[in-house]
């Protein structure tokens, strides 16, 4: 276990603050350690160290703008269902082709009939057939199934206010952040 300059270490749980800091950053990604400091009641050198600590252990993983899909020719989400032969190496073949794949957005090995799931965002149907033929071009492929996103009802950040993820007492989190 690695223990930080402070004596935390890479495993600890994290703390009141900590979440309510993160609940902030996650609706807020650009709000001042002013305006952080306030709303959790400490000081800023005392919320930039603890920012600086999240980042550092790897819960903060980086800062990233929303874009509207619809304006940056990307309007069109599919899921697609992957399936391939057995085996580390086709699944690591699969890995990096999808990994150079510009459209795909997430990917994730699953267990079942399928063996991975991908979401991708592209411009149009058109563009979507043409990410499938790519996709379906990898040699180890064996079979996709592709559903098409009519619309999205809602996407959250994985520690919003409105989410219970990392409550530890089966309660809801604190959200007066």
């Amino acid at each position: 276990m690695f223990t930080g300059t402070r004596g935390f270490s890479m495993t600890r749980q994290l703390d009141e603050i900590d979440r309510a800091l993160l609940r902030a950053l996650s609706a807020d990604g650009r709000r001042t350690v002013r305006a952080l400091a306030k709303s959790v009641d400490l000081s800023e050198p005392a919320v930039r160290e603890r920012i600086q600590r999240l980042e550092r252990d790897g819960v903060i993983t980086g800062y990233h703008a929303e874009l509207a899909p619809a304006r940056v020719d990307a309007g069109t989400a599919a899921f697609i269902a992957l399936r391939f032969d057995a085996g580390r190496a086709a699944r690591d073949q699969v890995e990096a082709a999808i990994h150079r794949e510009p459209a795909v957005l997430e990917a994730h090995e699953v267990a079942g009939e399928d063996c991975f799931w991908i979401k991708v965002r592209v411009a149009s149907t058109t563009a979507l057939a043409d990410t499938l033929d790519r996709i379906r071009a990898i040699p180890v492929i064996r079979g996709t199934g592709t559903t098409i996103v009519l619309r999205t009802v809602f996407e959250r950040p994985l520690l919003s206010a409105e989410s219970a993820v990392g409550a530890t007492d089966g309660t809801e989190p604190d959200t007066r952040a």
